[in-house]
């Protein structure tokens, strides 16, 4: 019997897979990557991520079971009107061949939309979308960059979609009470193995350069509490991050450089990012607004507490005891790391380690996905 195709659209996955590429990639790229390799290990599905253009081989594969499929000029910023043209005339000409049964989409953007109309309206294939950040739940133009065509394209997509998932409750109410699409709440999932946890030696930031991380924050709490180390990867986004802002947060980094507690990295692969959270100890979250976001999860795994400023999706911080959420008070966030000694440390990273392994294995995630695919195809 011929296997399910699946296809999973997502521009930014490509460096999840190349350890050598330096591109950046967000909790979005994240929870894709981890779902197909998971899928890909069903023995009844074939899948296949068509990526964006990083200057890599046509067609490639860095994992068994896992093909990737460039798709020219796709995720490339700042396309002049040629090479938009050429680029929409590829992106159509690939979905339009594509063999998928299933194509997969996260995130509030115009893929959704693309996806929806040629695999749903023209081919008759099946359609699952994922929520990524709170914000692609609310219909405004803030969730989809201010662009109309965008804008549009994505509610499109969402109405097109067989099954749209999302992280949190939060979020399943959000996009209900918004833009009046149901959902089914499928937290985000990870591989997990035993991992060495006893050295804990730095206070924690990871994300990408973007306002809405606001890694300014962070410094400020590396200036206040001066006894501790502090460590913050950061890459900086491409478009995302608009010259003006990074000019500024280079600034703030070169001066922060000077501080004898403080140690910034632009870049670590993927595959070796897990190590810096098990010797953290404490992650440190600065968003203004998020999903469930990957970091927290990450930590969990290397029983590393918690401290965010503001997001705290389901409480979850706080009812499973993990750290802390100050509820946007910088000078609670700074008590907090203040205090830390290693009885808390070991208390609340024991926490977050069973919270992790209750809730978010990979089997959490993939399995509601492969239920999902496989009613679609009953003599499967």
């Amino acid at each position: 019997m011929d296997k399910i195709k699946i296809g999973i659209l997502c521009a930014n996955c490509y460096p999840l897979f190349d350890t050598n590429s330096k591109a950046g990639f967000g909790g979005a790229e994240v929870d894709l990557y981890n779902l197909g390799i998971y899928l890909a290990e069903n023995s009844k599905f074939e899948v296949t991520f068509y990526v964006g253009d990083f200057g890599q081989n046509e067609n490639i594969r860095y994992i068994e079971d896992v093909n990737l499929k460039k798709i020219k000029m796709f995720g490339w910023t700042n396309k002049t009107i040629l090479q938009k043209i050429i680029f929409y005339s590829n992106l159509i000409k690939v979905l339009l061949r594509s063999e998928a049964d299933v194509i997969l989409t996260e995130m509030a953007n115009d893929m959704v939309g693309w996806a929806g109309l040629f695999f749903k309206s023209i081919k008759k294939k099946r359609f699952i979308h994922r929520l990524a950040s709170d914000n692609d739940a609310l219909y405004d133009d803030k969730a989809v960059s201010g662009r109309w065509l965008t804008h549009n394209l994505y509610s499109f997509g969402l109405k097109k979609a067989d099954i749209i998932f999302s992280q949190t409750e939060k979020q399943k109410k959000l996009l209900k009470e918004h833009m009046g699409f149901d959902s089914e709440v499928v937290p985000n999932g990870f591989p997990f193995k035993e991992v060495n946890t006893k050295e804990k030696s730095y206070i924690l930031w990871v994300g990408r350069a973007v306002e809405l991380k606001r890694p300014k924050l962070f410094i400020e709490l590396v200036k206040a509490v001066p006894d501790k180390d502090f460590l913050m990867i950061m890459p900086f986004a491409g478009q995302e991050t608009p010259d003006g802002f990074k000019e500024e947060i280079q600034k703030c980094i070169y001066d922060a450089k000077k501080l004898n507690n403080f140690k910034y990295i632009e870049h670590v692969p993927f595959k070796e990012i897990q190590t810096y959270f098990n010797k953290a100890a404490l992650l440190v979250n600065t968003s203004e607004y998020e999903g469930f976001p990957n970091t927290f999860i990450q930590a969990c795994i290397g029983s590393t507490p918690i401290a965010s400023l503001d997001v705290n999706p389901d409480s979850f911080i706080s009812k499973n005891e993990v750290g802390i959420c100050c509820d946007g008070d910088i000078n609670k966030l700074i008590d907090f790391t203040n205090n830390l000694n290693d009885n808390n440390i070991k208390l609340y990273g024991a926490n977050a380690n069973k919270y992790f392994k209750d809730n978010h294995s990979i089997e959490v995630m993939g399995k509601p996905y492969e239920e999902a695919i496989l009613s679609f195809f009953p003599n499967h």
